[in-house]
């Protein structure tokens, strides 16, 4: 939409808000609001208005799976309290453990023998999204470096369930962000898209670690190939940060020069486990590439 620029004194220059986004905000005379320059845009953030959504979950005989699923569900939506009843000891655990493992800033608030309350402590700060997003990227890049040092050193691959779990934290944080529309509004879905490939990503150095409990070792062409996967990467992490379509259509290349060769891996290789979840990383790690494309349309 275009506005006027109104000039109120000598060197004052002044746009009106569109009433509609005025109003969404709840913004009236005498608020004050952020404004960055960006490039050729000027940005004009609005105070985070912190309305609580609360929800209530009786979990009577729900399986660990499913609780798991709908808890971590509620907590991606945007819900800052979650009030659960019908309760096991055992639930109580498994909840404890999401606090610990997947949430960023939530606790249990009270509990009794009928409920327990579980909610946000911390305020949130939506100006931490890029950051946390940074993070996620410069995760998946340490997933590769530690599996890749314990290759070399014939050490457990345990770190790399740390890893996944600080993923899951980031991550999460960013998609929460997105679903309470605080951040990202106008192309927040493939934003989305990203936080979640991530996430299942490194999901697949957790299954790795799980699978190899003690040590791993590959023979000369599997480790080249592995590197060469590190590399791939590594290109997309730097890409998406400083995008250019010819590196992008260069990574393409070599995406089809990985799947070609752990394919063939998959077939004639000694580590096919390796290969399989290599494979599904290097589809993963592509199909970053729409949204990354989406995305770089707004900065033009």
């Amino acid at each position: 939409m275009k506005r006027k620029i109104i000039k109120l004194a000598e060197k004052t220059l002044v746009v009106s808000l569109p009433t509609a986004w005025v109003e969404e905000q709840g913004l009236d005379k005498g608020d004050e609001v952020d404004c960055d320059v960006e490039d050729q845009r000027l940005i004009i953030i609005p105070p985070l208005k912190k309305t609580s959504r609360e929800t209530e979950i009786d979990i009577t005989g729900t399986s660990e799976r499913v609780l798991r699923w709908q808890i971590s569900s509620l907590h991606k939506q945007g819900y800052d309290q979650i009030v659960v009843s019908g309760y096991s000891q055992e639930q109580y655990d498994i909840l404890q453990d999401l606090l610990t493992n997947l949430f960023i800033g939530f606790i249990v608030k009270d509990r009794s023998k009928l409920r327990i309350v579980i909610g946000e402590v911390t305020v949130v700060d939506v100006s931490e999204f890029d950051a946390m997003l940074r993070r996620a990227f410069r995760l998946m890049i340490t997933a590769f470096d530690d599996l890749h040092e314990a290759i070399l050193s014939s050490s457990s691959l345990k770190k790399l369930i740390d890893i996944e779990h600080d993923s899951n934290k980031v991550t999460n944080f960013c998609e929460r962000l997105l679903n309470r529309n605080l951040i990202q509004k106008e192309k927040g879905h493939f934003w989305y898209v990203v936080a979640w490939n991530l996430e299942k990503i490194v999901d697949n150095f957790k299954y790795l670690a799980q699978k190899y409990d003690k040590t791993l070792s590959l023979d000369e062409e599997t480790l080249t190939l592995f590197e060469k996967t590190k590399e791939f990467a590594t290109g997309y992490y730097e890409c998406f940060y400083d995008f250019d379509f010819e590196t992008l259509i260069s990574l393409d290349a070599l995406k089809k020069e990985l799947l070609d060769a752990w394919s063939k891996q998959l077939e004639e290789g000694t580590q096919k486990l390796f290969a399989h979840y290599m494979h599904i990383i290097v589809l993963q790690i592509a199909d970053l590439s729409a949204s990354m494309i989406a995305l770089q349309a707004n900065q033009e």
